[in-house]
């Protein structure tokens, strides 16, 4: 039976080679690449799902010098030049993504603009509203309640002197620019020596990738106390109701506004009740204890609006994730070459 045959680059096996040979001699270079890092990535995740595909047709034989050789060959290769065109890749995507955290409106000179969102639900129209975004600042909220009781519409906006800081948006952008940092941080003619480097960096990089994406899909959970001791309430103007709490979040590529209204429960009602803990939403029913009264939920109100731009950051953040986890398939591969690991 002839020698079996496998690309080293994709795994993938070949017909037999009448002489060993290194797979895909052309690599292609960044000269190579489309304009954009951002079309780039995401046509060839789109077009193969698992990297670029290989150009060559036979590998070097499993046994014998040859083959050694040709890993060699590879990995060398891998590590010269195809790592650089994917971290190239990663600087482009991520850049894009942290421009997204902070538009600049044009001829203002790098001021960030202004978006209007409203506010809107499935269910009934108990809530409405309007928020002005800045980046990562609600700068205006402009609300409207219609009290269940005896439909009673009440009004309150942000104060002209207030802004409301979205951590989750906040400490994202922190993330991904750590990233970026990580990717950058190394002389532009530097060439990586073992494999372990280059995953030490890729592990590094998704950390930041993964708490980023994760500070936008998972909301904090809190409890009703924090909720009401939050310097959110006192935003507002006219002032809330003793008996209502508000709550801004992201939730994906959404801003959530939660509305809650309450009413007092009589301490002897209660004495054996359980308190209601942390959770990203509380529904009817869950009780509280906030300045030595005890408080019920009767009714909850959540209302949102999509920002595009957060849908394109958690796009970015996919993408680079799939990059990152791509190259470090193409290190790790290696080892099942080698009785050791070559890095």
């Amino acid at each position: 039976m002839p020698p079996c045959h496998r690309c080293l680059r994709c795994g993938g096996a070949l017909m037999p080679a009448p002489a060993p040979v290194l797979c895909c001699p052309q690599p292609y270079s960044s000269s190579q690449s489309p304009s954009s890092g951002i079309v780039a990535a995401l046509t060839e995740l789109a077009s193969t799902g698992a990297g670029r595909r290989c150009s060559g047709v036979v590998a070097a034989p499993c046994t014998g010098r040859g083959r050694v050789r040709a890993q060699e060959e590879e990995f060398k290769w891998l590590l010269q030049e195809e790592v650089h065109v994917v971290l190239k890749q990663l600087q482009d995507i991520l850049k894009e993504a942290s421009q997204r955290f902070a538009l600049p409106a044009s001829g203002l000179g790098g001021a960030v603009k202004q978006e209007n969102f409203v506010l809107s639900t499935s269910g009934t129209d108990q809530v409405k509203g309007v928020l002005t975004l800045q980046g990562d600042a609600l700068c205006q909220a402009d609300i409207s309640l219609k009290m269940p009781r005896n439909n009673q519409l009440l009004h309150f906006a942000f104060r002209e002197d207030k802004q409301w800081k979205l951590q989750q948006i906040q400490d994202a952008r922190n993330h991904v620019n750590q990233a970026i940092y990580l990717l950058m941080n190394r002389d532009v003619n530097y060439q990586f020596k073992t494999g372990s480097e280059v995953l030490k960096l890729m592990d590094a990089v998704m950390l930041q990738l993964s708490r980023a994406r994760n500070r936008l899909t998972t909301p904090a959970t809190l409890t009703l106390p924090e909720i009401a001791s939050s310097g959110l309430t006192k935003m507002f103007t006219p002032a809330l109701p003793p008996d209502v709490l508000v709550n801004f979040y992201i939730n994906l590529n959404k801003l959530c506004l939660t509305v809650y209204q309450l009413h007092v429960l009589q301490p002897s009602t209660t004495k054996n009740v359980k308190l209601a803990g942390g959770s990203i939403l509380h529904n009817p029913g869950a009780i509280f204890e906030f300045g030595n009264q005890r408080y019920e939920v009767s009714h909850v109100h959540k209302v949102e609006c999509v920002v595009p731009w957060l849908n394109d950051a958690l796009v970015f953040f996919t993408v680079s994730l799939q990059l990152c986890q791509q190259l470090k398939d193409k290190i790790s591969v290696f080892s099942s070459y080698w009785n050791y690991r070559p890095y």
